[in-house]
């Protein structure tokens, strides 16, 4: 820039053998001294030469071309426009075609985007300190742009510039007109000074504030919210939370660590999902914390905890286990309180601690549960309220409470909307709506597989949750081994003629299928009835006939059951299908001569239990026979070493919920999982297929069947297709 304000680019002559040479070429035309001695040893001709260099380089920015018309060109003048040009694109493209360019050092700095500096001021907590991410806060912010921080007027006054390269205290910088826009907009959206305490911490966990646009160069707070933001990013130790002195049981240490870090949350009223790997005592550390909790005089109101039916028993048993100083209440069954008059309940309630519900119940209840007092809700198994718009995840939303707490082993089963669910439930709004959410996390995360989101997602998402693995030495080392394999099976020649002929008949009805709600129940149907063919012929027929010898897997379950009885062994046999279920009981009872214990969804709460205790206990049967829906989740089988899974639902997630009723916290000895899979079909194809689909689970914190009605039609054929190795020899 010259003393009249106008940019210039000077012309010099460098010297090829050594780029530390250069002259100006006002000099070069006058050829004196050593100037002269300089042309003479590398130039025949280097007037000529020059010339044609700056038409070479005319060509590549044109603002040159007007300084050729002058005999002895030295240099040409620029608009501050024609600079900004010559720095962000002439110039790379000049070095590139062997020219040597000289910039100012000020422009090879970074770009000066415009940041904020947050401080957010002391505030009063209340008496219960619980005060939830949607509390508003006081704070004050200051624009800094290249370092240096800018009042309103003055960024009001560069914009007005409307140029790109403007002198900001005594230096040159460089503004983009979408940043400083963004910046006018940050400003005239925060005039008021407040703010919700989730965008504090989304600031400061990620830098950014609203969509982005601006980044956050520091956030600074004092008294109790400095803390808190110092602790929720992990940077400050949490205070540990001693073991309850009214806890019948003793907390191992990272069970004393999970205790500390719902203590903390719950304190300020934030959301906190124990995601814990299954058996790792979810359940004690939440009645740990409620204890905690009845110590400190803070448990005044009673706690709600929603539940599937199938653990109602479980928690009603592990209360009085571990907890029996908590005044628990079941609210499920048709004499349950307040059925009748909704106005008793409140005040029926006020006299528990804590008081279990199922989540069927939660539609159905809603205006009854709605009229208590809540000190808090908890979920657990809280993968259920997974799909937002399911009505018992609507009714959980609804539910008023200071603090919510979600346990879950698997808070992200298919799709990363669960996780939202989940993540809303505990703390709405944070991760923001459903739609912004798929645009800004889903979409990327799981179509684009773009690092940036994951890495995004994870750290807002990774104050909330808390998951742990039992596998991970550091976590728990006084677990054996689980020892997972695959048994292929053949199909009998039976199993093959029905096979190909529902592959024929499905892949007949998907081409003639009208529209694509159609054609997903045609391939959903179709995938279930090539499930009951690799089962057995007479699953797939439903017509009673007998069992023995006409399918690959019955064969392979009954030497396995003769090698682990032959060994004093215990199994839990899985099917997702109840109607194979009743066929293989009486079958295998017959066949082994021994007491076949069977849990399914229509057996009562109390006759479940109790299949549970004869099982756990030393003369039990042997085999466990369980629906995978009924008995997946919230039981301890510790007293089998053998996990089958006749059928597959699929889902990893599912799977090892239920291989975890016998690999968990109790479990003295090896598990070895066996999963059954019938060569050459769809069950090996897919089988492959899910092992990759686990990546999803894994990088933000898994996969049904829906995926696979997406699939084009040359897909499910290839898919579908019984190859040779199929069949049995």
């Amino acid at each position: 820039l010259d003393a009249s304000g106008r940019w210039r680019v000077d012309y010099l002559l460098q010297a090829r053998d050594d780029l530390s040479l250069s002259v100006p070429l006002e000099a070069v035309w006058k050829e004196r001294g050593a100037t002269a001695h300089f042309l003479d040893r590398r130039f025949d001709h280097p007037h000529a030469e020059v010339l044609a260099s700056l038409g070479q380089a005319a060509r590549l920015f044109a603002p040159i071309d007007a300084s050729l018309h002058e005999a002895h060109p030295v240099g040409c003048d620029l608009s501050g426009g024609e600079a900004y040009l010559f720095l962000r694109e002439a110039a790379p493209l000049l070095e590139e075609a062997g020219f040597g360019v000289l910039v100012p050092g000020w422009w090879k700095r970074t770009t000066a985007k415009p940041t904020v500096r947050l401080r957010v001021r002391g505030m009063k907590k209340t008496s219960s300190g619980m005060m939830g991410l949607d509390a508003v806060v006081a704070y004050d912010w200051k624009l800094a742009l290249g370092g240096a921080e800018l009042t309103q007027e003055e960024l009001e006054r560069l914009a007005a510039l409307k140029e790109p390269l403007v002198r900001l205290r005594g230096q040159w910088v460089e503004l983009q007109p979408d940043q400083v826009d963004a910046a006018l907009r940050f400003m005239a959206a925060h005039a008021n000074g407040k703010m919700s305490l989730g965008d504090v911490l989304g600031a400061s966990l990620t830098g950014e504030v609203g969509d982005g646009e601006i980044e956050i160069e520091e956030v600074t707070a004092d008294e109790w919210i400095g803390d808190l933001l110092g602790r929720l990013r992990g940077g400050e130790a949490l205070a540990e939370v001693p073991s309850p002195e009214t806890l019948h049981g003793t907390l191992r240490p990272y069970q004393q660590r999970g205790l500390s870090w719902l203590a903390f949350l719950s304190r300020y009223g934030l959301g906190a999902c124990l995601a814990d790997d299954m058996g790792l005592g979810k359940t004690i550390m939440l009645l740990a914390l409620l204890l905690h909790q009845k110590s400190q005089g803070q448990l005044t109101k009673p706690i709600l905890l929603v539940c599937p039916t199938s653990v109602v028993g479980n928690w009603q048993h592990e209360t009085a286990r571990f907890a029996p100083d908590l005044r628990l209440l079941v609210h499920h069954g048709a004499g349950r309180v307040g059925r009748a008059a909704a106005e008793s309940f409140a005040a029926e309630v006020a006299n528990y601690d804590l008081v279990v519900t199922t989540y069927s119940l939660l539609p159905r209840d809603e205006d009854t549960l709605a009229t208590a007092d809540w000190g808090g809700v908890v979920l657990d198994e809280a993968q259920n309220i997974k799909n937002a718009e399911a009505k018992q995840s609507r009714s959980a939303r609804k539910l008023k409470a200071p603090m919510r707490v979600a346990l879950t082993g698997t808070p992200v089963e298919n799709r990363l909307a669960e996780l939202w669910s989940i993540m809303d439930f505990l703390n709405g709004g944070y991760l923001g709506s459903h739609k912004r959410f798929h645009e800004k996390f889903a979409y990327p995360v799981e179509k684009l597989r773009d690092p940036q989101a994951t890495a995004r997602l994870q750290t807002l998402v990774r104050p909330f949750v808390l998951r742990r693995l039992k596998t991970d030495p550091t976590v728990i080392s006084d677990l054996p081994e689980k020892i997972e394999m695959k048994e292929y099976c053949p199909l009998t020649r039976e199993q093959v003629t029905l096979y190909e002929a529902v592959v024929r008949d499905g892949l007949r009805q998907i081409e003639e299928s009208a529209g694509d709600m159609q054609r997903r129940g045609i391939v959903l149907a179709m995938l279930s009835r090539l499930k009951q063919v690799c089962n057995h012929p007479a699953h797939f027929l439903g017509d009673g006939s007998a069992l023995v010898g006409r399918s690959g897997k019955l064969i392979r379950l009954e030497e396995l059951i003769e090698e682990l009885l032959a060994e004093g062994d215990r199994a839990l046999l899985f099917t997702q299908f109840t109607a194979m279920g009743d066929r293989l009981q009486p079958y295998l009872q017959e066949r082994f001569g021994i007491e076949v214990l069977y849990l399914h969804g229509g057996v009562p709460q109390q006759q479940r239990d109790r299949l549970v205790t004869r099982f756990q206990s030393a003369d039990g049967p042997p085999l466990f026979l369980l629906s995978l829906k009924a008995g997946g989740t919230g039981l301890n089988l510790t007293n089998a070493n053998h996990v089958i899974h006749f059928d597959r639902w699929w889902n990893p997630a599912v799977e090892n919920q239920a291989t975890d009723r016998a690999f968990r916290i109790g479990q003295t000895r090896n598990v070895q999982v066996r999963k059954f899979v019938c060569t050459g079909t769809l069950e090996e194809r897919i089988d492959a297929m899910i092992e990759q689909k686990r990546e999803l689970a894994e990088k933000v914190i898994g996969t049904g069947e829906g995926w696979i009605t997406e699939m084009s039609t040359t897909e499910l054929r290839e898919l579908f297709s019984l190859r040779a190795e199929a069949l049995e020899e």
